[in-house]
């Protein structure tokens, strides 16, 4: 006769972080299969260290905004270029390969308008998560990994001091709100790059472009542009921060938890924009029609 599967086991410190630990609540997840007990795992540990911060928020939602603006500039200053350059580059490719292919079709009328709603729930969004996951949310892994794998976040534990407040909340704040900034410069590229792909790929004039390109969006499509930004930047930074504080290994399982943040952020957005596209259209079915 075998014993029933043994529960995950977790140190007593990988529980302020959001890691499941040895309760009646997590005894379940030992007799879920082990092809897919880590991902559970790893998504409950997630979804936990983000309540943590948000309650934060909600509990005490002063102290840490100087960190925050601080942590903006830092991070505007240092990324800027590189967001900008990305930006530019994938969205003037993207342009000029759509314009040919309504240009080959002889529907030059509707480029403008059809990508540019197609950019608002997709591409840029897409764009956008690719930048900020892989400059901004690296940076934060690497920061956080580096401070475990050195035990400074076991010397604030011992200390009495809350890593979760003091560190990963700041850092989350400051890249959901740098994310939703992000968002009205990077739908003025967008345009931008159109314009420039329409007027030199397919001879488009910029009154014909712009006259079709504002008649067919809603105040609504940016109002979802917005917050799709801001729910994008929180997915993000929980993740990056979860994969900092549970790095371990030293040098190798830092980059290794680096790496693993960029994939899971990728994965995330993937599922978020499934559901949250959908929860838009369904709610303003009349978004993707064309007038």
């Amino acid at each position: 006769m075998t014993d029933a599967p043994t529960a995950v086991r977790t140190t007593a410190g990988d529980a302020g972080f959001g890691r499941p630990f040895q309760t009646r609540r997590s005894k379940f997840a030992a007799y879920v299969p082990g092809f897919l007990r880590n991902p559970l795992v790893e998504a409950g540990g997630m979804a936990m260290l983000g309540g943590q911060i948000l309650w934060s928020i909600v509990r005490r939602p002063t102290g840490f905004w100087n960190v925050v603006l601080d942590d903006m500039y830092d991070t505007i200053k240092r990324a800027w270029l590189p967001i900008a350059a990305a930006l530019l580059g994938f969205l003037m490719f993207m342009a000029v390969l759509v314009v040919l292919f309504f240009d080959m079709v002889g529907a030059t009328h509707l480029y403008g308008p059809v990508l540019l709603l197609q950019s608002m729930r997709s591409f840029t969004m897409w764009i956008d998560s690719i930048v900020v996951a892989g400059v901004i949310g690296t940076a934060l892994t690497a920061d956080l990994g580096a401070r475990r794998v050195r035990e400074e976040i076991d010397a604030m534990e011992v200390m009495g001091v809350d890593p979760v407040r003091d560190l990963a909340l700041p850092k989350v704040v400051s890249i959901t709100l740098i994310t939703t900034l992000m968002s009205v410069p990077s739908l003025i590229v967008t345009i931008l790059s159109m314009q420039l792909g329409g007027i030199y790929v397919a001879g488009l004039p910029s009154a014909h472009f712009y006259s079709n390109l504002f008649s067919n969006v809603q105040p609504i499509d940016l109002i979802a542009v917005v917050i799709n930004s801001m729910l994008i930047g929180l997915l993000i930074g929980i993740v990056c921060c979860y994969k900092g504080f549970h790095a371990s290994g030293g040098a190798i399982g830092l980059g290794r938890a680096v790496n693993q943040a960029v994939v899971v952020s990728f994965v995330s957005v993937w599922i978020l924009q499934l559901a949250y596209q959908a929860l838009v259209l369904g709610l303003f079915p009349n978004l993707g029609s064309y007038r």
